[in-house]
């Protein structure tokens, strides 16, 4: 009988640490995931916008990862990127009240990025090869929405 108390009582234990980890997890980030391979007319718009204003040298290229910032998330805040990179958000906004997006193209071999902004827990994102991009702004007003796509995303303001 002893025997079958203690087997019971490793399992509740593990359980029980089970149930502890669980409960730690990340709940300061939502992520979204969209695998249509075929461009709207807007995301062929918007990429086409992209390659030609950024330089030639400063785009993404099929080894890399490009992270998209959306401007009404990180107003008048810095955003350091894997505690070396930052980046200021303190673009004005156009006349319909958009704040637009800023850029940072990452080696899709990094694993993961750090993220710390003022105002937010620091999130850790994964990278996932099978994506090309990383749109991250705001899901609510203490979680971090990141979106994951193939597709050059489109923006629109309101």
């Amino acid at each position: 009988m002893k025997l079958h108390n203690k087997k019971f009582l490793h399992f509740f234990s593990f359980l029980i640490v089970y149930l502890a980890l669980y409960s730690c997890k990340s709940t300061a980030v939502e992520f979204y995931y969209n695998d249509k391979t075929e461009k709207t007319q807007y995301e062929k718009m918007a990429e086409e916008s992209y390659f030609s204003t950024v330089p030639k040298g400063q785009q993404k290229t099929d080894k890399d990862v490009l992270v998209i910032f959306n401007g009404s998330a990180f107003n008048g805040k810095t955003i350091i990127i894997n505690k070396k990179d930052s980046l200021l958000f303190d673009l004005p906004p156009d006349p319909p009240g958009c704040y637009g997006i800023l850029f940072k193209k990452i080696p899709k071999s990094t694993k993961k990025i750090r993220l710390s902004v003022e105002g937010k827990k620091d999130v850790f994102i994964p990278i996932i090869s099978k994506y090309d991009y990383i749109d991250i702004g705001d899901a609510t007003k203490t979680k971090w929405g990141v979106n994951y796509s193939k597709n050059f995303p489109s923006y629109f303001c309101m």
